[in-house]
């Protein structure tokens, strides 16, 4: 059967009243995005800001700062227990981090929602480096500006953020980004 019915008949569509082009550009934007995220890579960080001004809970309750490494080059990296790409990288990070630990700092981040799933995850992991608790806070995490787990921080004896990862990282790939910007 034929629509009898004109135009001005029909029931006007989701997009009635946009220009006929912002649809697909949206759509453009969406799989830009999406296949950055899928990458796991964003750039280099411009901002010569540092995390040293902020305070995290170690295993034994105390608190540290990044800043209190400052001379050394550091791997910070952000995880839960919840993520699975967190997890299924955490055993590559401890492999590089005794291949390394002479040269390069390793610290954990949690961004668990209770210490309980924190310490969890570095005993089923076998991990040894510092690892140390934010909780789902918007702290660090959020000053970097950070969207997605892991993520990964690379930050040069002087304190300054080098690159910012986000996404699994592969002992090879962490090897690769240790030697470009900590080295």
């Amino acid at each position: 059967m034929t629509d009898l019915r004109t135009s001005k008949d029909k029931a006007p569509g989701p997009t009635a009243g946009l220009p006929r082009w912002l649809p697909m550009a949206l759509g453009f934007v969406a799989a830009v995005a999406l296949l950055g995220f899928i990458a796991g890579t964003s750039g280099s960080s411009d901002d010569p800001e540092t995390l040293g001004e902020f305070t995290f809970q170690t295993t034994e309750g105390d608190t540290l700062t990044i800043g209190e490494f400052e001379g050394t080059p550091m791997v910070v990296n952000y995880f839960a227990s919840w993520c699975a790409p967190c997890r299924a990288e955490l055993p590559d990070f401890e492999l590089v981090h005794q291949e390394t630990k002479d040269d390069v700092m390793f610290l954990g981040v949690s961004r668990d929602t209770v210490t309980d799933s924190w310490r969890s995850l570095i005993a089923e992991t076998g991990v040894t480096y510092t690892t140390v608790f934010e909780g789902n806070i918007q702290g660090s995490f959020a000053h970097l500006e950070a969207t997605s787990m892991p993520t990964t921080v690379f930050i040069s004896a002087d304190g300054t953020i080098e690159r910012v990862w986000s996404g699994a990282l592969t002992d090879d790939k962490l090897r690769e980004l240790i030697a470009e910007h900590l080295t």
